[in-house]
């Protein structure tokens, strides 16, 4: 469950890596915080690389030119984009940005630095296709990160396995821990299991 406080800021991801950019923020808040303005630099941003890959594709517009109805077909193609962005919304929850994770993790009222978040080697960071980085709140609970995490990130570092994917594993039902998902093993103080099927699977993956 994943901690609602005042002024905790999680974002909504519309699109994730290989592309998808996040375009909007939700707030945990107060009835006295205003909520968040939707950011359209994702969009447009998203957009000007859709242009560029569509032109590296097609650059004389040939087979874009055999469309006869780019209106739909463009309104399918969007489709299609935003029901991805929302099935990886629904499989790994909601995320927080570097500011509502700074004040997540505050002491004593006082938030932590970005430099600080940054090198924290327990913390699971996703970089969406805007290069923006964001942060699952499945990982953290009372105000601080899951126990154990960070050994599980070390088993299986980013040079080694996605951090897309590895979030994917970590909410995913594991038959080695009885159905239940990684990340919720974690929880439960089931460190050592959870970090010795990490260990095998970087083995696997190494081999």
């Amino acid at each position: 469950m994943v901690d609602k406080v005042d002024e905790l800021r999680t974002i909504e991801v519309d699109k994730v890596d290989g592309g998808l950019v996040p375009t909007k923020a939700a707030t945990h808040v107060t009835a006295n915080t205003t909520q968040a303005r939707p950011e359209s630099d994702g969009v447009e941003h998203f957009i000007e690389m859709l242009a560029r890959e569509l032109y590296l594709l097609d650059p004389q517009g040939q087979q874009i030119n055999q469309i006869e109805d780019t209106q739909r077909f463009a309104r399918e193609t969007a489709e299609k984009v935003i029901d991805a962005s929302k099935a990886w919304q629904e499989h790994l929850g909601t995320f927080y940005d570097v500011e509502g994770v700074r004040n997540l993790l505050s002491r004593s009222g006082k938030p932590l630095s970005r430099q600080a978040i940054s090198k924290r080697k327990n913390l699971l960071a996703l970089t969406t296709g805007s290069k923006r980085v964001i942060y699952p709140s499945f990982q953290f609970r009372d105000r601080t990160v899951v126990q154990g995490l960070g050994e599980v990130l070390a088993q299986l570092p980013e040079d080694l396995l996605s951090r897309w994917t590895l979030a994917s594993w970590l909410v995913s039902k594991e038959k080695e821990l009885g159905n239940t998902a990684p990340i919720e093993a974690l929880h439960q103080g089931n460190v050592e299991q959870v970090v010795s099927i990490a260990h095998h699977w970087a083995q696997s993956l190494s081999a």
